[in-house]
């Protein structure tokens, strides 16, 4: 009977008390009460009774089980990323090309479409030259100036007879000018 009354007396302090944990000793040994697991700090208090057989109450203050949410800043998004897309492979002889046309402005200048004759020539396709020779970053202009001052160092011209000599050699007119202009 006084197993229950004590269980009953416990469970309406636990009800009352909320984040109180009790514990109840029923008998006359000296053990100590059971303590809970997470308590922080404990207040033992006993009810003096008129029978040593009377069961002690001890009342735990229970630290929280889970922490209580802090204010800090939420994890970031990850960044969504735009990825270009790959370049197709390119085939042996497409490489080759482009290495030829890098190799030819080394040493020579050329105009666009000269320099795609010339890899027709070498036995490219025109596909493949024309791919090739605008793969590359080019300047044509600097190309035109290039051109006319290596016939300006062999031969004698007039200033329209070069733009003309440059524009037969696949120079845009604009480009031709450009040339000229750079040299005479």
């Amino acid at each position: 009977m006084k197993l229950i009354v004590g269980a009953a007396v416990g469970a309406v302090l636990v009800l009352c008390c909320g984040g109180v944990t009790i514990a109840a000793a029923v008998g006359g040994d000296d053990s100590p009460p059971a303590r809970s697991a997470n308590a922080e700090t404990t207040a033992a208090a006993s009810i003096p009774t008129e029978s040593p057989a009377a069961p002690v109450v001890e009342i735990t203050t229970a630290a929280p089980t889970t922490a209580a949410p802090t204010a800090a800043a939420p994890k970031p998004k990850p960044k969504a990323t735009t990825t270009a897309p790959a370049e197709p492979k390119l085939s042996v002889e497409q490489q080759n090309a482009i290495e030829a046309a890098s190799n030819y402005l080394q040493f020579q200048a050329f105009s666009r479409s000269g320099l795609i004759k010339q890899l027709e020539f070498e036995g490219y396709p025109r596909k493949i030259a024309t791919a090739a020779v605008d793969s590359l970053k080019v300047d044509y202009r600097k190309q035109a100036s290039k051109t006319a001052k290596n016939y300006l160092d062999t031969q004698a011209f007039s200033r329209s007879g070069l733009v003309k000599q440059l524009e037969f050699e696949g120079y845009t007119h604009a480009q031709a000018v450009y040339g000229v202009d750079q040299v005479m």
